[in-house]
This record gives structure tokens, C-alpha cells and sequence, in this order.
């Protein structure tokens, strides 16, 4: 097994910058995804996390609203004379249709992303983007749902748990049950690299068993 300081140097600065601001989402309190542009030579020029349910001033106009997805604010950030059309919208998640109708329309050149949302495949919701994502057999994949189904099961009452963590214990069970073993609550590590770093032995187990499932 490679160290995760390995993996982690390897990964593109666009994925290290998406799970970074998954981190800082999910932290914060908020849904885990995050999300980038990228020109054609991976230099991240935009980002945005997710700020749907974030009440705090000077995140932008959208913060605190049902518009304000990762994929959302990182456009927001974007500016018209930029020739969108070279650029990548890179995120955490499949991006929803409303975020891949903004990429189209604006006119952004290529789509990519880490893992399935948690949600769309719970709701049957799925393949919103029409893009085939990252590695399917990824630590990324795994590391970027981790954290989602974190954020999705915190912001649950405490007597009912999250549908999508539900469902996807049956859909996802190598993820979920990577979930089910982080302590209670939000982490605490500040930053995403030691978070991951201490969870990197039992995130290698469970991409394996999810590759294995998946390609039996």
C-alpha cells in the first residue's frame, strides 16, 4: 500500500483543491463539495465550495441560498472575458443539472468529477451531467463520498437518520461502512492532509473491497 503523502503528491492540483474545499465545507458545517476551474494546463483560476446552507457574511450573493453549489460559486467567480471554453469544471460530485446547464451555457469546455453524488443515487437522480467521471476505482471516489455522507448524516436530526446514508449503505456499503467507523461529528483536524492521513489505512480497505465489488 502507498502512503497517502505519495497518492496525495500524485493527485492533480484540481482534485487536491476540490477535496480541499469538500473539507472546508464539510467542517464548516455544510454540504461536502467543492469545486474548481481549470485552464488546459490543470492551474486552478476559479473555486467555490458549496454555501447552500452557510449564513455567515462575505461568502458572495448566493451564500445561504439553494443556488449556491461548489459548482455554482466557482462559475461565480469566472469572468466574461475568460475564454470558458478552455477551462474545466472540475468537482467532488457529479454536478447536478442545474450546475451542468450553467457550465453549457456559459460555456464552459469539458466537465469532470470525483465521485457519484451520494444523493442522486439514493433518489435515483444519477447521470444528471451526462459526463463519465474520474477513476471509478479511486481513493478519491471513496474520500470525497466519505466526507459527503458525513455532512449529510451531521445535518440530521439526531433521532432520524439521513435517507441518503440510508440508501446507500445497500448501494454503497464499502463507503458507508467507512463512514459508520469516524468518530461522531465533524472533524477536528483543521486542515483535510493529516484527516486523511490518519484515516488512509481503512480508506485503502475500503476502495479495495469497492473495486473488487464492483468488477465482480
Amino acid at each position: 500500500m502507498e502512503s497517502f503523502d505519495v497518492n496525495w503528491a500524485a493527485a492533480p492540483e484540481a482534485v487536491r483543491r476540490c477535496l480541499t474545499l469538500a473539507y472546508e465545507a464539510l467542517t464548516a458545517g455544510g454540504l461536502a463539495v467543492g469545486a474548481v476551474l481549470t485552464d488546459a494546463g490543470g492551474v486552478v483560476l476559479a473555486e467555490g465550495r458549496n454555501r447552500a446552507y452557510d449564513n455567515g457574511p462575505g461568502a458572495g450573493p448566493l451564500c445561504g441560498t439553494p443556488l449556491a453549489h461548489a459548482e455554482m460559486n466557482a462559475l461565480g467567480v469566472a469572468r466574461t472575458e475568460w475564454d470558458l471554453e478552455a477551462l474545466t469544471l472540475w468537482s467532488t460530485q457529479e454536478p447536478c443539472s442545474m450546475c451542468t446547464a450553467a457550465a453549457a451555457f456559459v460555456g464552459v469546455g469539458s466537465v469532470r468529477f470525483l465521485a457519484p453524488d451520494p444523493w442522486a443515487l439514493a433518489s435515483g437522480n444519477d447521470g444528471a451531467s451526462g459526463v463519465t467521471g474520474e477513476d471509478p476505482q479511486s481513493h478519491w471516489l471513496v474520500a470525497a463520498n466519505v466526507m459527503f455522507l458525513r455532512s449529510v448524516a451531521v445535518a440530521s436530526p439526531e433521532t432520524e437518520e439521513s435517507a441518503t446514508l440510508v440508501r446507500c449503505r445497500d448501494l454503497e456499503p464499502e463507503t458507508a461502512r467507512l463512514h459508520d467507523s469516524l468518530p461522531p461529528g465533524l472533524p477536528l483536524e483543521p486542515r483535510i492532509e493529516p484527516w486523511l492521513a490518519k484515516l488512509w489505512p481503512a480508506l485503502h480497505d475500503a476502495t479495495t473491497a469497492r473495486r473488487r465489488r464492483v468488477q465482480s
